[in-house]
């Protein structure tokens, strides 16, 4: 009997955290940041609630990051008009013309910010790249994904759709 009781806590326990998951409240708030992209413009977190954050770590020297870039500026492209916006945060140390350029020759749209000391991928606890963080309308957490994914773009429009219609 005992036995019974601690399989359907455990069952309970369970599907308590699986449906807690999926609700907005339970998620980590994103760390804001203040910083200047590259056309000198201070880019604030916080001033994004309401809508979908796309946060893209990455740097120029980052084999699996260059290879994401054409599907992030797919994502850029796709929900720049619907209430998304797209950041990139290159990680790259030293001469940041060489990252200027880098976005030109990219054809990178979307809005680079350079964090060369590590500290805004510090307060994410960013430890390899690429790594996207997609943040909700609320300004919560709602998806990290570590590494290239040859779906990439699939995988981000499906959380970025269901994050628009909540």
């Amino acid at each position: 009997m005992k036995k019974i009781i601690v399989f359907i806590a455990v069952i309970l326990l369970v599907a308590g955290l699986l449906t807690g998951c999926s609700q907005t409240s339970d998620r980590e708030t994103a760390p804001d940041f203040s910083w200047k992209d590259n056309n000198g413009n201070v880019v604030k977190l916080s001033d994004l609630k309401g809508k979908v954050v796309l946060l893209d770590f990455w740097a120029t020297w980052c084999g699996p990051c260059r290879m994401t870039i054409p599907h992030v500026e797919a994502i850029y492209e796709k929900y720049k008009d619907k209430g998304v916006v797209v950041i990139g945060i290159n990680l790259d140390q030293g001469d940041l013309s060489k990252v200027q350029q880098f976005i030109k020759e990219q054809g990178m749209k979307y809005l680079v910010v350079t964090d060369p000391n590590s500290q805004v991928a510090g307060i994410y606890g960013v430890n390899s790249i690429p790594r996207f963080f997609i943040i909700d309308k609320n300004g919560k957490i709602a998806k990290m994904i570590i590494g290239y994914d040859p779906n990439m773009e699939d995988v981000l429009s499906k959380e970025i759709d269901s994050l628009l219609k909540e």
